[in-house]
């Protein structure tokens, strides 16, 4: 058996890549390293059984690597990991909007508005606190506590004219009044980039993440006295759970690295539907963050098949779709690519 797998020289992107191909080669599989965005990727991988790329939710991944996995799936009709039903809504909340309410599943309630005077129409209305969040962004990035309907028309007002740049929001919008060199640096770059463009029209360089949000405006209802959330992450039929409380002083959990991991913490009920949605929608490996409604339900906020894998690792057992407790640690890189393989097999 032969798997292509994706990596890189960008050592921080390899952690799942590493893991699979050392899996790999102690069970005597042939683990074709290959970066899947050279210009001969289709010829090496139609040799190959199956594709597998941990392609992040950095703008240049998200450019190339749906393109790229659509042709090695149904072109060439190789099985891959992700999978396009685990794959097209990564990193993009607002198709995770739709997906959720399409299948009918708890979460969090949300609305998407595409039209500029029906937004305003909303926000006019709405009862705050809410919270307004850009489609993509991971660690708890472009997410804001909206407090009043004058801080959600500025809101709506910026998406459908001027839009966001991702990662330019909350704790990442440039401070006027630099607080350590690398500030200083960023200000006299602007001020020679703007002299520039002021005298030799040379276009301004756009920031790292340059995929611009606009023209839409997405919303969720603030879930008040959540202290953390609940990640639920499921691979095939087994469910990984712990906890994540809040970063100090503030309402989101994601990426404050406070995690609790003890079985007992961890509500049924969350679990349970993590298991449904992913059996339901065929999910090959899915994280699930829940937060606590006013009702006291378990509903989801967001979902993504990109996670931390030492968390998960550190989960000391895991439950199966019976809800059977299986105690010993697992790494995810394992539990999806023995899955992988089943397909693989089934396949031929």
């Amino acid at each position: 058996m032969k798997i292509a797998v994706h990596k890189t020289a960008e050592k921080r992107y390899n952690t799942f890549a590493d893991k699979w191909l050392e899996e790999m080669q102690s069970r005597g599989i042939d683990g074709v390293e290959l970066d899947f965005r050279a210009p001969d990727l289709i010829c090496k991988v139609r040799e190959c059984d199956g594709a597998m790329w941990h392609w992040s939710h950095q703008p240049g991944d998200k450019q190339s690597s749906p393109k790229i996995l659509n042709a090695v799936e149904f072109g060439l009709g190789i099985p891959v990991f992700p999978d396009y039903r685990t794959r097209w809504h990564y990193d993009e909340k607002v198709s995770q909007h739709y997906l959720l309410d399409g299948i009918d599943a708890p979460k969090v309630p949300s609305w998407v508005f595409w039209d500029f005077d029906e937004a305003m129409e909303f926000v006019g209305k709405c009862s705050y606190p809410i919270v307004f969040k850009l489609s993509v962004g991971a660690g708890s990035s472009n997410v804001l506590k909206l407090d009043n309907r004058s801080q959600a028309e500025k809101i709506v007002r910026k998406m459908f004219n001027e839009g966001f740049y991702p990662y330019t929001v909350n704790e990442f919008v440039p401070k006027l009044i630099p607080r350590n060199r690398r500030e200083v640096e960023r200000i006299k770059n602007r001020i020679v980039q703007g002299l520039k463009y002021t005298v030799n029209e040379e276009c301004l360089p756009v920031p790292h993440y340059f995929l611009i949000q606009k023209n839409y405006a997405y919303f969720q209802a603030f879930m008040p006295d959540n202290l953390h959330d609940v990640r639920i992450t499921v691979i095939g039929n087994r469910a990984f759970g712990f906890i994540r409380e809040n970063r100090p002083g503030d309402f989101r959990a994601s990426g404050s690295g406070r995690i609790i991991s003890e079985p007992e913490n961890i509500p049924m009920e969350a679990v349970t539907t993590a298991l449904k949605v992913s059996a339901k929608c065929g999910f090959q490996s899915m994280a699930y963050d829940f937060l606590r409604s006013p009702e006291g339900e378990y509903v989801i906020n967001e979902i993504s098949y990109c996670f931390s894998s030492k968390a998960v690792w550190d989960c000391p057992g895991h439950w199966d779709s019976d809800l059977n407790w299986h105690q010993g640690q697992l790494w995810p890189q394992v539990a999806q690519l023995d899955d992988f393989l089943e397909t693989i097999v089934r396949r031929k």
